[in-house]
């Protein structure tokens, strides 16, 4: 088994559950087969440069952070949990919904507003599953 292998994947679940999320939310996120997310943070499978820019994306990191040798932190935990829920509920949406919908965060200026949309739409989205799956 190559040590990169288990360093990204390491890495990779490390920003995975400081951002609050599970490897479903991620899988979704960013388009990947959640097995095989899997896989990669078990160090089992290396991802292709292609799906590591799609994992990093939804994840808000550079792909350049998931190989430095300095230790990977989430700066702000709440913002980043913000930024990939956001990712994750206009992914599909055509962009003139996106637009709106990111007009409206702009004018959100302090953390418990946002915190509450945020919740709101975390909600929402879930209740959304739900519903699908019935």
């Amino acid at each position: 088994m190559n040590q990169m292998n288990i360093t990204v994947g390491t890495r990779i679940r490390f920003v995975r559950k400081q951002a609050g999320l599970t490897i479903s939310q991620l899988a979704e996120m960013a388009g990947i087969d959640g097995g095989f997310i899997t896989c990669i943070e078990n160090g089992k499978k290396t991802p292709s440069l292609r799906t590591l820019t799609k994992i990093t994306k939804a994840l808000n990191v550079s792909v350049a952070d998931i190989f430095a040798d300095q230790e990977l932190q989430v700066a702000n935990i709440f913002d980043h949990q913000v930024f990939s829920q956001i990712r994750a509920i206009l992914k599909g949406k055509p962009q003139e919904d996106r637009e709106k919908f990111l007009a409206v965060l702009k004018t959100l200026k302090n953390k418990e507003t946002l915190s509450a949309v945020f919740k709101i739409l975390h909600t929402g989205n879930r209740a959304r599953r739900l519903i699908q799956t019935d």
